[in-house]
């Protein structure tokens, strides 16, 4: 799976990026919405309600992104609350909530903003674009928004 580091790409032009810490959503919603770090903080701000040096709570993201919501001249098109892939087990067909490797599988071309547990990040043409190093590839997909 690809991945970039989205603090690497967005950090050097900012001012507030280098004081700050819990900005996973920041960093997802900059990339997902082709925005400066310092745009997407003060959209986070604005919209989720997000004091610097602290994270933003799922529900506040989920009511802050409903579809048709516009960003940065992009629309949430589509808001998908735990993805789910269907399988057969001793005949009976199980319904599984995605992993977030097996969403990206599925979900190969377009722009998501994906929740897992306690972290954000960006899934773009099958890339993910995350803050962290280290991505968890087998975190569950809470919630997934398309962008337009």
């Amino acid at each position: 799976m690809n991945k970039v580091n989205s603090k690497t790409l967005l950090k050097g032009d900012s001012t507030i990026a280098s004081g700050e810490n819990k900005d996973c959503v920041v960093y997802s919603i900059a990339t997902a919405f082709d925005m400066s770090y310092d745009e997407a903080h003060k959209e986070v701000a604005d919209r989720f309600n997000r004091q610097d040096g602290k994270g933003t709570s799922r529900n506040q993201i989920v009511e802050g992104m409903t579809e048709g919501t516009t960003i940065n001249g992009k629309t949430v098109s589509k808001v998908i609350k735990a993805p789910t892939k269907t399988y057969k087990v001793y005949g009976n067909v199980v319904p599984r909530q995605l992993r977030l490797s097996s969403f990206i599988k599925n979900n190969q071309e377009g722009t998501y903003v994906i929740l897992t547990k306690g972290h954000a990040l960006t899934i773009k043409d099958g890339t993910i674009m995350d803050n962290l190093d280290r991505t968890k590839e087998r975190a569950l997909v809470e919630v997934a928004f398309k962008v337009d």
